[in-house]
This record gives C-alpha cells, sequence and structure tokens, in this order.
C-alpha cells in the first residue's frame, strides 16, 4: 500500500485452532486501545477472526502482524498482515472469491469477500505454491487519530500481555458481541421496512428512498458479513463447551445440571437456525444461491429426513408415517437444497401439531402434461387460517400470524423452500383446515432421461 507509513505493534503465530481465540483477544484489546467505537471493535475482530481462520484451514500454518497505519500527519489507523506459505490461490478463482461468486463446500471465499467488506483498505497478493499475503486497514476518526500518535510504545506493551481471562469469560463476551450484533441487524430490518412503507405512501418521495435503500442495501451486505462470520465463531466457541459439560469428562451432571445444560444447547441450536435462515433468504434475494445439479434419490432422502427427525417426534410424542412406491424416478436436482425444503416441511409439520398427533410423508408421480413427481406433507395439526393461507410463503409470513398459532420462528423456512422448489422448476401449495390439520405438497419436473 503506497504512502502509507507502519509502525509494528506485534505479532502472533497461528498453527492450532486456539491461535484464532488469542487472536481475537489481541486483535479486539488494540482497537479498544486505539479508540474505535464498540460497533467497529466487532467488524475489525470479525475480518481478523476470518483471516486467522483462513490461515489455520487452508496453509495449516502463518502469522498475524497487527500495526499502526499513517497516510500523512491526520490520518491514523489499525493495519494488519496476514501471511501464510500455504497452497495460494490461482488468479481465476481469486477473482471470483472477490467478486462474490465463488463457492465451495468448505465455504472458502466468503471470509475474504466479507473482510474487504468490513474493512476500508484492502490488499492481496497470492500465487498457486507461493502462500498468500493479505494487508487490511481500519481507519480513525479525525478526532480520535489524533491521540494515537506517539503511544505505540504503549500499545506494545498492552499487546505483550497475556489475557487472564477463563473460557468461560471469553463465551460470556463473545455472547455479548453477538446480542449486540443481533441487537443492530434488527434494528436495521426494522428501518428497512420502515423505509418500505413510506415508499407505498408517497410517489413523491421515490428519489429520496431510493438513495435509502441503497444506502441500506449496504448495510445489510455488512451486517450480513457479520452475521455469517463472527456469529459462527462464538457459536462454535460455545457448542463445544456445551459438548465439553455434556460428554461427562467433568463429572456426572446433576439433574438441574442437565437441564440447564438442555436449555443452553437448544438455543444455541435455534441461534445456528436462525443464521441458516439469514443466509440463505439473502443468497435467494441477491441471485446467488446456485444450484448443484445430480441424481437424486427421492426415496433414500425422504428416509434420510424422516430418521434426522425422529428423536424430535418422538420428544413430542407424534407418529411419521412414510408412503413411498417403489418406482420413483430419480431427480435431477440438488440434492442438500432439495432436503432443506423437505426438512422445512416436516419441521413445520412437528411444530403446529400437538402431542399425539400424526404426519404423513407421502411421494408419487403427479398427474398433468408435464412429467413429475409430487411430494406431500400432510399433518393433524393446528391448521391455519383462511387470512394467513395466502402470505404464509411470504417472508416472514409465519412471524406475522405467531398470534393465531401460537409458535415462535423466523417466518423464513417456508420462504425459503417455496424459492428453492421455484429455482428447481416446480411449484409448492398448501391446503388447510383450523382445528384439523395441514397440507404442504411441491411438485418438481422429471427430466425425460429420468423417466422409467
Amino acid at each position: 500500500m503506497q504512502g502509507i507509513k507502519s509502525t509494528r505493534i506485534g505479532e502472533i503465530y497461528v498453527r492450532r485452532e486456539a491461535d484464532i481465540v488469542s487472536v481475537r483477544d489481541r486483535v479486539r484489546r488494540v482497537a479498544r486501545d486505539l479508540g474505535f467505537d464498540s460497533t467497529t471493535q466487532i467488524k475489525v475482530t470479525t475480518a481478523i477472526s476470518e483471516l486467522t481462520r483462513n490461515i489455520y484451514e487452508y496453509a495449516q500454518t502463518g502469522a498475524i502482524t497487527l500495526a499502526v497505519a499513517e497516510r500523512g500527519a491526520a490520518t491514523v489507523g489499525l493495519q494488519v498482515m496476514a501471511r501464510d506459505d500455504g497452497p495460494g490461490i490461482d488468479e481465476a478463482r481469486l477473482h471470483a472469491i472477490m467478486r462474490g461468486s465463488y463457492r465451495s463446500g468448505s465455504g472458502m471465499g466468503v471470509g475474504l469477500a466479507g473482510t474487504r467488506r468490513l474493512m476500508d483498505e484492502f490488499e492481496i497478493e497470492t500465487k498457486p505454491g507461493e502462500g498468500t499475503r493479505i494487508t487490511v486497514i481500519k481507519w480513525l476518526p479525525p478526532v480520535a487519530a489524533a491521540t494515537v500518535q506517539g503511544r505505540v510504545a504503549e500499545l506494545r506493551s498492552h499487546f505483550g500481555e497475556d489475557a487472564d481471562d477463563s473460557a468461560v469469560e471469553e463465551i460470556v463476551r463473545q455472547h455479548r458481541d453477538l446480542v449486540a450484533v443481533l441487537g443492530e441487524l434488527e434494528e436495521k430490518r426494522n428501518e428497512m421496512e420502515r423505509l418500505n412503507r413510506q415508499l407505498n405512501e408517497s410517489n413523491r418521495e421515490l428519489n429520496e428512498a431510493n438513495a435509502k435503500l441503497r444506502e441500506l442495501a449496504e448495510m445489510r451486505e455488512e451486517f450480513l458479513a457479520l452475521t455469517t462470520h463472527d456469529l459462527r465463531s462464538p457459536l462454535t466457541v460455545i457448542s463445544g463447551v456445551i459438548s465439553f459439560f455434556s460428554s461427562g469428562r467433568l463429572g456426572e451432571l446433576s439433574t438441574e445440571q442437565k437441564n440447564m445444560v438442555a436449555m443452553m444447547e437448544r438455543n444455541t441450536q435455534s441461534l445456528i437456525e436462525l443464521i441458516n435462515d439469514l443466509l440463505d433468504a439473502s443468497k435467494i434475494e441477491s441471485g446467488t444461491m446456485r444450484l448443484e445439479l445430480s441424481a437424486v434419490d427421492l426415496r433414500a432422502l425422504i428416509r434420510d429426513v424422516h430418521e434426522s427427525m425422529g428423536p424430535l417426534a418422538h420428544e413430542k410424542g407424534i407418529a411419521i408415517e412414510e408412503r413411498l412406491p417403489d418406482d420413483l424416478p430419480p431427480l435431477s436436482a440438488d440434492h442438500e437444497k432439495l432436503r432443506r425444503v423437505i426438512v422445512n416441511l416436516l419441521s413445520n409439520a412437528l411444530k403446529f401439531t400437538p402431542k399425539g398427533g400424526r404426519v404423513e410423508v407421502g411421494a408419487g408421480r403427479s398427474s398433468g402434461d408435464t412429467p413429475g413427481v409430487r411430494v406431500v406433507v400432510a399433518d393433524t395439526g393446528v391448521g391455519i387460517a383462511p387470512g394467513d393461507l395466502a402470505r404464509l410463503f411470504d417472508k416472514y409470513g409465519q412471524a406475522r400470524s405467531r398470534a393465531t398459532r401460537g409458535e415462535t420462528g423466523t417466518g423464513l423456512g417456508l420462504y425459503i423452500a417455496r424459492q428453492l422448489v421455484e429455482m428447481h422448476g416446480g411449484t409448492i401449495d398448501v391446503q388447510s383446515e383450523v382445528g384439523k390439520g395441514s397440507t404442504f405438497s411441491f411438485t418438481l419436473p422429471v427430466t425425460d432421461s429420468n423417466q422409467n
């Protein structure tokens, strides 16, 4: 980066997964000592955590170097350099990663694109076989920058201090960050809905509202980066600690302790599902969701979902029945996304079916001019009011009808299911009567090559 003077604060080597937490702690402390506000501290910590995790996952070893960056007399900020001797990235893949179009099973690429959005300066040097070097900078506001010069020795001293925080304190701190980010995310969502109402109320405010929508779109992308990266890190730590407690390595837990651990596990899983829903909805709206088509055995897929959700059904005292003929043709579909549709529908049925009820999952060839397969999920649950049926597949549709259905949820599950079915060229429908249950069904086309 030309025209920038760097004064080194310290360096942390990355050789094991625990070093990711160490880097988070050091970066958080340095960002705080430099005078960044709490929200910016979270952004910086999130960005550097992703760079550190990339070093550990893709290169196994490397280092994070922190420095004070100066551009002229009045512009001061935090500079971080991440370097490794890993496999490097070829030019075509790097271009796709930074454009946001690259996807892999491991999630590689999301971290770099998110880091660039969260920081003010971003530079990467990489070649296959020569490792990767990434330099990022977050600039301080001019008022705060004036107090940093001359404090490098103090920053180095604080950097060298070992943190005395326990693992529990680290979890508490990350949980606090998590709550703050979720609160800001909710505020931005409310703001977007308020602006949408203003657009409907007055065409005269169209130009001003469009400008605000562009700003909010950038906010959404920014907070999506926070959601995808910073929320996952504390949830990983929390989930690991919960597993440690439930494993029995600390001794047999009392009944009350087991109940508390189970409650923590349920809440953690709820947060993970919330994050996944937000991610999928954002990818669908931005047009970055892609299908990876392959031959899918629908019978095997439905039975796999049935098996995975069996414990929940057993806990609620609900019977799940299958009606699957032997002559189902294979589908050309995205296995994981089709699984997500069936999981969402079955989860929805279990959620709204009382104890002692029944859920039926079936499939068969659909009638009509276009060959296809129809999947049905029927329940004996509470049913859906006629006024709610029309908007059931809308975004946050379930959330709007919570008062009448008595359950919680993001309101995104059925929205995502509809979008994924339509991406496959299919249709989805629902029939329901209050007090008698609901029947959700979707139909996917079958290509000539997949017909028997």
